[in-house]
């Protein structure tokens, strides 16, 4: 049974008088067979297969028939079969409780570079919670190891199709995955990526890099055995081990050199030249971290990122975000956007992304418009940690409380994914409204979209 959460106004559901609350037992699937010597079915039955909804998996591929029947349980006990004709992948309406319909899968393993584990005591119980839910990776991109799935489960998501998958290897060879992992189950990843090519999965990778553990050698070999996994093996994105200062009885890693962090960078272009011209795609690429390590300009030229396959991994990212920024400035005369008042802007970003913002304000400062970056030191992980997704509100406001009012800033933008998707409370717990009453100004979340946030600067 599967409590609702909502319904969706307008939908098939709220017509049909579903309410939150109410309980899903099961869907019946309708289906009109083929009987022997009778031409389109003619004067056969439809068959009913009643189906039970184990999980999100069940209910979406199941949403997606034409006709079905709704067993729904009302809150006084009353059972209603609710007969639907729909068109092919026509949502329903509902959402449930639970997001997945069941217990959401965590994390078994124990990661050398685990970043959850370098997070210091005393954060809210979310930020502890290791997922590794490979339903999650088709639903909104999260990648996962698929060391808790069994054989049966390998097959059953196989079975439906699911594609794309985004899954964490970290290490072709075997003995090292399972060192890296902290885990025995670390050595089903080939069996599994089979079946999953073998149903025609879409596959993207991700390897976090440590020194002197999976580079080098063991990274080529790494690249060389997921070519083999081509084509369902799309992309595979090589991101650095973020390392904080709380890293007290973890495995001792260290950070990259520049002019190891240079190596790596020489290492994945040769890979990307191979592969161009062996398979019309670079498929290995480097996040921006990379080239801020060294600190090399990131490449401009947007064929070097595809069609992004990696961003969410940070490859392209900067890039991106700087292109849209750059495409609505040239256009700011027709678009009117140009401000008609005296405004001072705040920017808060982390150094990785410094020096793009502070490009990016020189282009769009007017007489009118004056922008102030401010580069705040991650105290709270440590100075390693230089994106902006892992700054917290006690830095901001440590480095800040007696600068803004001095310097006269009248609005503070502060990067969107510093804070929880859709809520406006950073990873320390501190809120925009906690901001605003400490700095006595208005503070704004700065969209990820650079052409978004080139008219919030315009529009505040």
């Amino acid at each position: 049974m599967h409590r609702i959460k909502k319904v969706s106004t307008d939908s098939i559901a709220q017509e049909l008088e579903i309410q939150t609350g109410d309980l899903l037992l099961s869907i019946k699937k309708v289906s009109s067979p083929l009987s022997k010597g009778n031409i389109m079915g003619q004067n056969s039955k439809n068959s009913i297969e009643k189906t039970k909804i184990i999980d999100i998996l069940d209910y979406r591929f199941l949403e997606q028939e034409e006709e079905l029947v709704l067993e729904i349980q009302k809150p006084n006990g009353e059972i209603w079969e609710l007969e639907i004709e729909k068109d092919s992948f026509e949502e329903l309406g509902l959402e449930f409780e639970l997001p997945l319909m069941s217990e959401q899968r965590t994390c078994e393993n124990k990661c050398v570079f685990c970043f959850i584990d370098q997070q210091p005591k005393g954060l809210r119980d979310s930020l502890y919670v290791k997922d590794d839910d490979p339903r999650e990776s088709f639903l909104i991109g999260n990648y996962v190891t698929l060391t808790n799935l069994s054989d049966e489960e390998i097959r059953r998501l196989a079975g439906y199709h699911i594609s794309p998958l985004r899954i964490s290897i970290h290490a072709a060879d075997l003995e090292l995955r399972k060192k890296m992992l902290n885990s025995k189950k670390a050595k089903n990843i080939f069996h599994a990526l089979e079946v999953f090519k073998d149903a025609g999965i879409e596959l993207h990778f991700q390897v976090v890099l440590c020194k002197d553990l999976n580079d080098g050698k063991q990274l080529d070999y790494t690249i060389e055995k997921l070519l083999e996994f081509r084509p369902n093996a799309v992309s595979l994105a090589v991101v650095p081990a973020g390392i904080t200062r709380h890293r007290e009885g973890l495995y001792p890693l260290e950070q990259f050199s520049q002019e190891e962090a240079f190596d790596v960078v020489r290492q994945i272009e040769k890979w990307q030249e191979f592969c161009l011209k062996k398979y019309k795609t670079r498929f290995v690429f480097l996040s921006d971290e990379w080239y801020i390590l060294t600190g090399l300009p990131v490449p401009q030229n947007p064929n070097i990122y595809e069609d992004f396959p990696q961003l969410d991994n940070g490859v392209g990212m900067l890039h991106l975000f700087s292109s849209e920024f750059k495409s609505f400035e040239s256009n700011k005369q027709l678009n009117n956007t140009s401000v008609k008042v005296n405004r001072h802007i705040g920017i808060v970003t982390g150094k990785a992304a410094s020096e793009l913002m502070m490009e990016l304000a020189t282009l769009v400062e007017t007489k009118n418009l004056k922008i102030t970056v401010y580069v705040i030191a991650n105290n709270f992980f440590g100075e390693k940690i230089t994106v902006s997704g892992l700054l917290t509100g006690q830095d901001i406001v440590e480095q800040l409380q007696n600068r803004l009012g001095n310097e006269g800033v009248d609005v503070l933008f502060i990067p969107e994914n510093a804070f929880r998707a859709n809520t406006t409370t950073m990873l320390d717990d501190t809120t925009i409204e906690d901001l605003e009453k400490i700095f006595k100004i208005p503070v704004k979340i700065g969209s990820c979209d650079g052409g978004v946030f080139h008219h919030q600067l315009h529009n505040h």
